[in-house]
């Protein structure tokens, strides 16, 4: 039998409060803005570095962000929002914080962006999307598992370790 230290559960960090509805839509659309901004300034200058002719390289760099981040930046604003949206709408209806809410957020997110492509692609797109961040919230659960086995094996005295115990 192993000795439980009393404080154990008073020291460990808790998750932050939810962040109610209407005050998480700015946030998540400056997370948006950023990463999409950040994430196609990156990417657009890098492949006009490789197409534009010589001499002329940092200008069609710069040229292709000019043209194509703040495009980015718009989608992922407003893909972030409707995450948010529809997580927050799951969490008021279930009433309960857990992965199912992300996973279905997540998947009406890819299903609204492909929505112009018909429903077929929609419905394609929000089963892939389902499925990946299923598989992203299956990792981190398991991450969470394995931090939290190390947190505990560490707050244990040495003589009450799980080895002892065997």
């Amino acid at each position: 039998m192993t000795h439980r230290d009393p404080g154990l559960h008073a020291q460990r960090p808790q998750a932050p409060a939810r962040i109610p509805f209407p005050d998480c839509i700015p946030i998540d659309a400056g997370a948006g803005f950023i990463l999409g901004g950040t994430g196609g300034s990156v990417f657009h200058f890098l492949k006009a570095l490789g197409s534009s002719p010589s001499g002329r390289r940092l200008a069609g760099g710069a040229q292709a962000v000019r043209a194509n981040a703040p495009r980015l930046a718009g989608t992922w604003t407003g893909l972030f929002v409707a995450f948010s949206a529809v997580e927050s709408a799951m969490y008021y209806a279930r009433r309960k914080e857990d992965p199912w809410n992300d996973i279905v957020a997540f998947a009406c997110m890819r299903g609204l962006h492909r929505r112009r492509k018909g429903l077929k692609a929609a419905a394609g797109s929000a089963l892939v999307g389902a499925a990946f961040w299923g598989l992203v919230e299956v990792a981190q659960i398991g991450l969470d598992a394995i931090i939290a086995d190390r947190h505990r094996k560490d707050r244990l005295p040495a003589a009450c370790s799980d080895e002892d115990a065997r």
